[in-house]
């Protein structure tokens, strides 16, 4: 959707397919995202009408986007609760995913309850790609791009057996969304960090990512709601969310300081808490049928979170998408040759930043070994590797 967000400026014919039902689902699983290196080409690719709401889609729209200092990540000792250092995120904001998605998909089409089941990709550029869906229609373009998250089934089209396959990592991932209706509660959990900070418990191969995740009234903090991600390493156990997840993350409540044992311990009963399993792909060329058949995003190159690129590097294909596709319109590449161009840049990229965010992920969760993590050596900043 970010690529279209230039659509009449570029002049994009485009059909956006969505294998939900509805647009209209509610979604209890909310989560925000940090932008930060992208944001020069976020600039570039949103036209002045969706780049002036960019401050609606903050999860604090309160914080004033114009910053380009950003501000620091704070680590802590979530044991003791000793400060071990600030991680610099220049230039930083923090979106709701469900504000971007939103802000994004403003004037777009999309037709919903699509699921595709198979791709026929010509045999000359010339030629459209044919999708195919599960109701049994059929839709014919000249591009394909699969932006379908991390298990993305154009992906495992595209490569066939199991090299398009989503590997996971032996990580276990809680996702709580939490209001404590509370205003005393609220300034408790948000006092280290206006945006976001980090406490690592060396006894439990745990990290435990707090961060702010919708202000409606910056004087009400009884309204304010928090996303918490606790993260350890596999331990073996099935974990399963909702009531037996809510009171396992209390119980391990026990072995933090404050204020994380407190955000823990005051998640009202009944709040939903989501076990997510954690995964990478380590990206790998495909054939792009003579310019047919690319990816962007999760389904490119899926990551751990701990490292806050995903949404960056999906803005960084957007804006290399628009210029291919701004290339092939104005005839100074064919299509096979500007798909291609984006697709080798696209998997050099995403392959060293899937590695990165890889080792990262488990370097967190061994406080000996903290200091050599990538979110230390590298901070926020884009893969050193990286193009």
């Amino acid at each position: 959707m970010l690529a279209l967000t230039q659509r009449n400026k570029v002049g994009i014919d485009y059909s956006i397919f969505e294998s939900e039902s509805t647009g209209t689902r509610p979604r209890t699983r909310e989560w925000g995202m940090s932008i930060h290196w992208s944001r020069p080409l976020l600039n570039t690719l949103l036209p002045d009408d969706l780049l002036v709401k960019m401050r609606e889609a903050q999860v604090d729209p309160s914080y004033d986007p114009s910053n380009s200092a950003g501000y620091a990540v704070p680590f802590y000792n979530g044991k003791t609760g000793a400060h071990i250092m600030n991680i610099p995120m220049t230039n930083a904001i923090r979106v709701s995913r469900r504000k971007m998605r939103a802000l994004c998909s403003e004037g777009i089409e999309i037709q919903y309850g699509k699921k595709l089941v198979k791709l026929t990709c010509p045999e000359s550029a010339d030629s459209g790609v044919i999708a195919t869906f599960a109701d049994g229609s059929t839709y014919t373009g000249s591009i394909c791009i699969g932006t379908d998250g991390a298990q993305s089934n154009v992906r495992q089209i595209a490569l066939g057996g199991n090299e398009g396959q989503a590997k996971a990592l032996n990580v276990i991932l809680y996702n709580v969304n939490v209001c404590y209706d509370d205003a005393e509660k609220a300034l408790q959990v948000r006092k280290l960090h206006f945006m976001n900070s980090v406490a690592l418990q060396p006894d439990k191969s745990l990290s435990v990512w707090t961060s702010i995740q919708d202000v409606p009234d910056p004087n009400k903090p009884e309204t304010w709601q928090f996303q918490i991600m606790p993260t350890w390493l596999a331990d073996g156990k099935t974990h399963v969310g909702g009531a037996e997840g809510l009171a396992e993350l209390k119980e391990l409540a026990k072995s933090l300081a404050d204020p994380w044992k407190s955000s823990l311990l005051w998640i009202p009963e009944g709040t939903e808490v989501a076990c997510n399993s954690v995964s990478y792909w380590p990206t790998i060329p495909w054939d792009s049928r003579n310019g047919t058949l690319t990816l962007a995003g999760d389904s490119a190159h899926p990551v751990p979170p701990h490292r806050g690129q995903g949404l960056n590097h999906g803005i960084c294909d957007a804006n290399h998408f628009v210029e291919a596709v701004i290339d092939i319109k104005e005839g100074r590449k064919t299509k096979s040759e500007a798909i291609s161009e984006y697709n080798a840049e696209l998997v050099k990229r995403g392959a060293d930043e899937v590695e990165t965010s890889r080792r990262n992920a488990l370097l967190v969760h061994d406080y000996e070994k903290f200091m050599d993590s990538p979110v230390l050596k590298q901070g926020y900043k884009k893969s050193q590797t990286a193009s």
